[in-house]
C-alpha cells in the first residue's frame, strides 16, 4: 500500500500535472521542500535527466495511480457505524437488524 506524507503528495502532484515529457528544473525543484522530494528520489518515483530536469518514472505515476484509486466503499454497508459515533448522543436510534425466523 502506498502511503504519501503530507509534504510528499503535493510535490509528487506537481510531477503528475507536468505534461507528458515536460520536466522540473534544478532551480523550480530548488524552491520545494527537499525532504519529500529526496524521499521521491530514494524511492524512484523521481529522476535526473541530464540537460533536461526531473520528471516522474512510470513508477511514481503507479505510486500516485495507487494512491488516488484506493477504495472508500465498505463491503457490508448495513453494518452499524463505527464504534466511535454515538447514535444516541444525537437523538438517533442504533440500527439493530432485524432476524428473520428460522
Amino acid at each position: 500500500m502506498i502511503s504519501l506524507s503530507k509534504r510528499q503528495w503535493p510535490v509528487l502532484e506537481m510531477f503528475v500535472n507536468l505534461d507528458g515529457d515536460k520536466y522540473m528544473s534544478i532551480e523550480a525543484a530548488q524552491k520545494l521542500d527537499q525532504r519529500p522530494f529526496r524521499s521521491m528520489l530514494v524511492q524512484g518515483w523521481i529522476v535526473y535527466a541530464r540537460g533536461r530536469g526531473f520528471h516522474i518514472t512510470r513508477e511514481g505515476r503507479a505510486a500516485w495511480e495507487e494512491y488516488n484509486s484506493k477504495p472508500i466503499w465498505r463491503k457490508d454497508a448495513s453494518r452499524p457505524l463505527t464504534q466511535y459515533f454515538d447514535p444516541t448522543a444525537y437523538g438517533l436510534h442504533p440500527v439493530t437488524k432485524v432476524r428473520g425466523a428460522a
